[in-house]
């Protein structure tokens, strides 16, 4: 019997990395460390290559991939978007701990992680399934184990990495792993990044940026047998700097406000953002017949600005925002007159509470939301090249809010198919029902204390997620080992949109509807690999006619891998962009980048790696189109634009 534990019934398809992973399975004497592997439902980045672009900031690791962007270039701002929908609408967990979705700030964006201690990044493109609910999908990050680290016959070890950045950054990492006995690891590691104003491609000097970030992880795990491991983590990343009242917008735009303000131009907010996740795992894996993965945790966000009354609100603004609760999901086999179930069932329950203080004294009325959720999935091969995953979702959610109190419940559902008419190619297609009840408050909105109003009528956002596709695999041809195509198309509606009107109070709006093409072809010939996406979509808020202000134009990417000797791996990554100008009052340039880098591992100097690179080789000033772009009112330009041309230099030692 085959094992088909699945994340989704046709979400996988890793058509990157078919050569690279069936090489991996012979390495034996040596590690890759820090590696992470992406697996998305449009496709799966080998996870050397994403390694090889040094990621500083969450758009290196996912604007590869059709349907997703990563808005905002400061190091407060990690805006992930997921066809046109925000991540206060996604599902995002770190370690199988439940990230927040409150808006802290319209300005910045809620989740910050570290790239470099990620292991792998799981992303559901829409949402297909009912496992996770949310409107826009799920993003499950994983951070490394110590045993991940451990060749064979070692007991300890350790690593230290330093990273330049010519525009304009300087780090360091320590990291040190081992086993403290024959059934137990553990893995110490500390970040420390020291960040400068950069250059835009045009060479404007972007102010306001000046930080310090670090992080650190402590974990420890203990495999009680061969079946079943207990782990414990903590992860705290803290980001301090003299930072912009408006991460979001040009050095340009927050002095020309801060003036009209009444205050210096160069005002700056020195800000202190500190994130801290407690989490306990248990995994038990009996191979085919279960697994389950059970997470306890603790995530609390606090966002500290010394505003120096510039607000009219105080001189010491502080949010802090806390995620508790509980989360298990198993899957298992049934196999019976050759039809094979794979059942995935589970639970989830979290609390999540705001409260914001300026002075110390409180600054509106705190917040909390409750939800409860239970599912079940099967996925049904028939064994005959049709493969069926029905499956139903039961959420309670409640809503103590300052605008709205809210109680409901609400069944959702899923139906996926997958077609196999050869070996080599299958068609794809599902159907999901959205839900999403009413949010707390962004937390340093002002009008947490002029919104007074309830809406007890408020209706929670629902709607559906419609998906049409097909996948080709296929050995020896073309020239290539293997080759990969995916090709999918969808339309996502949802209903009763949520929004403030002029009184500030919560209301529905009305509904909004997004349809897209989402493509990748995969070429993979003995140590080349080459990877190309298209992705596009078309969005209508159709109690307006107008498009969702995070629709992107077109969107080409080119990504080149080429292990060219044993000790030399290139990589090169071109992304195109066109114009898009359906967003009413903006007008979004379209952009190409371009990206080059090189990975060498001395085979005369065991536990050396040294990775060089150059994003925007040719200093392009752009901007992402989920970033805020355009002009804001009499203020001017307010693009947030990326950095310029960046050499980058890691150097790490493994001993």
């Amino acid at each position: 019997m085959n094992r088909k534990i699945l994340l989704s019934s046709i979400a996988s398809l890793a058509i990157f990395s078919l050569n690279a992973n069936a090489k991996d399975t012979n390495k034996i004497n040596s590690v890759d460390v820090w590696e992470t592997e992406i697996v998305s439902s449009s496709l799966n980045l080998g996870k050397d290559s994403i390694e090889t672009k040094q990621a500083d900031h969450l758009s290196d690791l996912l604007r590869g991939l059709p349907g997703v962007d990563v808005g905002g270039s400061h190091s407060m701002n990690n805006k992930i978007i997921i066809r046109g929908i925000k991540d206060e609408d996604i599902n995002i967990t770190i370690d199988g701990a439940k990230q927040p979705n409150v808006d802290m700030f319209h300005h910045q964006s809620t989740l910050k992680v570290n790239p470099d201690i990620l292991k792998k990044v799981n992303i559901e493109v829409g949402a297909n399934s009912v496992v996770h609910g949310e409107l826009g999908g799920s993003i499950e990050f994983e951070t490394k184990d110590g045993k991940d680290f451990l060749e064979n016959g070692e007991k300890v070890g350790a690593i230290v990495s330093t990273k330049y950045n010519s525009n304009d950054s300087v780090g360091a990492s320590l990291a040190t792993y081992g086993k403290i006995t024959n059934n137990s690891d553990f893995f110490i590691y500390y970040d420390h990044i020291e960040n400068e104003n950069w250059k835009t491609g045009d060479g404007t000097k972007e102010k306001g940026r000046e930080g310090t970030i670090k992080n650190l992880l402590l974990k420890y795990g203990i495999d009680l047998d061969d079946t079943q491991r207990v782990s414990f983590s903590y992860d705290r990343l803290e980001d301090e700097g003299d930072y912009h009242p408006r991460p979001n917008f040009s050095t340009a735009v927050n002095e020309a406000i801060n003036v009209a303000r009444g205050a210096q131009a160069d005002l700056i907010h020195p800000t202190e953002y500190i994130r801290n996740t407690y989490t306990l795992k248990h995994t038990v894996d009996k191979g085919e017949n279960l697994l389950i993965n059970s997470s306890l945790y603790f995530n609390e966000m606090d966002l500290t600005r010394h505003e120096s009354n510039s607000n009219r609100r105080g001189d010491v603004f502080n949010a802090v925002v806390e995620n508790k609760g509980f989360s298990t999901k198993a899957q298992s086999n049934i196999n019976y007159k050759d039809i094979l179930n794979t059942f995935t069932y589970g639970l989830s329950y979290d609390v999540q509470t705001s409260e914001v203080t300026t002075d110390g004294d409180a600054y509106g009325d705190d917040e909390e939301a409750k939800t409860f959720a239970l599912f079940i999935e099967d996925t049904i091969d028939f064994n005959n090249g049709l493969i069926l995953t029905p499956g139903i979702r039961a959420t309670k959610y409640k809503l103590d809010g300052v605008v709205a109190d809210v109680s409901e419940k609400k069944i959702t559902y899923s139906l996926a198919a997958e077609y196999a008419v050869t070996d080599s190619f299958s068609l794809l297609a599902s159907h999901t029902t959205l839900f999403k009840g009413a949010p707390m408050q962004e937390v340093f909105a002002s009008y947490r204390t002029r919104a007074t109003t309830q809406n007890s009528s408020i209706k929670s956002e629902t709607g559906y997620n419609n998906e049409l596709g097909f996948k080709y695999i296929k050995d020896n041809v073309l020239g290539a080992d293997n080759i990969g195509i995916l090709t999918k198309y969808y339309v996502t509606k949802i209903n009763d949109d949520i929004g403030f009107n002029n009184a500030y109070q919560m209301v529905n709006l009305g509904d909004t509807k997004t349809k897209g093409i989402e493509a990748s072809f995969a070429y993979n010939l003995n140590d080349f690999n080459a990877l190309f996406t298209y992705s596009r979509m078309d969005s209508e808020v159709l109690y307006t006619g107008e498009a969702l202000e995070q629709e992107t134009g077109d969107t080409f990417t080119l990504g080149l891998n080429y292990q060219t000797t044993p000790e030399i791996g290139l990589s090169w990554q071109s992304i195109f962009v066109k114009d898009e100008n359906d967003v009413k009052d903006i007008e979004k340039e379209g952009y190409h980048v371009h990206d080059l880098a090189v990975k060498y591992t001395p085979k005369s100097i065991k536990g050396l790696k040294v990775i060089a690179g150059i994003d925007n080789i040719f200093d392009k000033a752009y901007a992402s189109h989920s970033s805020f772009q355009g002009d804001l009112r009499a203020f001017g330009d307010a693009t947030d634009y990326e950095p310029g041309r960046n050499f980058k230099v890691t150097l790490s030692y493994k001993f």
